[in-house]
């Protein structure tokens, strides 16, 4: 008997891949950080720019949330999670330890063209810093990174560090912002990525270990610096609302004391500078 039946058009592929798409999307810009910590996903939002129905969306979105890149509150809102000083001083402690190591076997297994490659997305990186495009440095930042990881030929490592950067990217806009904005010495030898590559051209993998090292610790001095001060904000303003709910008379509804919380009175508002331009 001839087996000659051929085969359906596989057509749920094409289905399988939007959803792989936006899942993709939506992940990449999260290791970007093109999404920020605190911020709310909504999913019209997200189905209405990638021009997707929500189906797609959602199931991206409890993806994410199983990979701890979003957190879901108890009325089912998801975010992108608020990091404690400790728990980026942790992600610091392993990413030392995966990243230095991918950047040491990458010195003995990267290509001429990879290595021109990563010198043009340096290049590139320089340049948006130096007209303040935050959005171009934190992709091409996000990119060098990868692309050095990529050269380590080390699939579970790279598996591993990328889903640390799921966690790490939102955080990374402030140490890229205090960069460019902070009058951070961007393009000099002396910068990590700079140290990085060089290193990476010699073969030296113990000097790239110790380059990416450098810039991981850097950035987290920066990083932590900005969550501990954030953390301050918080509990000020956690007390100030226990001691106006105690402070207000008894029997107040709490709409009364949310306007109460909310009108300042004629001096203070005086007192109370505008927003600041940017």
């Amino acid at each position: 008997m001839k087996n000659s039946m051929r085969l359906p058009d596989f057509s749920p592929v094409s289905h399988s891949t939007v959803h792989e798409k936006v899942y993709d999307r939506i992940r990449d810009a999260l290791v970007a950080g093109k999404m920020l910590p605190g911020q709310r996903i909504v999913i019209r939002e997200l189905a209405d720019a990638l021009g997707t129905s929500m189906m797609p969306i959602r199931e991206a979105l409890r993806r994410l949330e199983a990979e701890n890149a979003l957190v879901g509150s108890a009325g089912g809102t998801l975010t992108v999670p608020i990091l404690s000083p400790a728990d980026y001083e942790e992600l610091c402690l392993i990413r030392v330890a995966l990243e230095s190591k991918a950047a040491a076997e990458a010195a003995v297994r990267i290509t001429p063209r990879e290595l021109d490659r990563l010198e043009r997305v340096l290049t590139t990186l320089e340049e948006a810093s130096d007209v303040r495009d935050l959005e171009a440095a934190l992709r091409l930042n996000r990119e060098f990174h990868h692309l050095v990881y990529v050269a380590a030929r080390r699939a579970l490592l790279l598996r591993l560090i990328e889903s640390l950067w799921l966690r790490v990217g939102p955080q990374l806009s402030y140490v890229v912002r205090s960069d460019i904005y902070g009058g951070i010495a961007i393009r000099s030898d002396d910068h990590p990525h700079r140290q990085v590559l060089a290193a990476l051209r010699s073969g030296n993998g113990r000097a790239a270990a110790a380059g990416i090292t450098r810039d991981i610790r850097r950035a987290e001095k920066v990083i932590v610096g900005h969550l501990l001060e954030e953390q301050k904000l918080r509990e000020a303003a956690s007390q100030d609302d226990k001691e106006t709910h105690h402070s207000a008379p008894a029997g107040m509804s709490g709409r009364k004391k949310a306007a109460q919380r909310r009108v300042a009175s004629p001096g203070e508002a005086a007192r109370t500078p505008g927003p600041r331009s940017r």
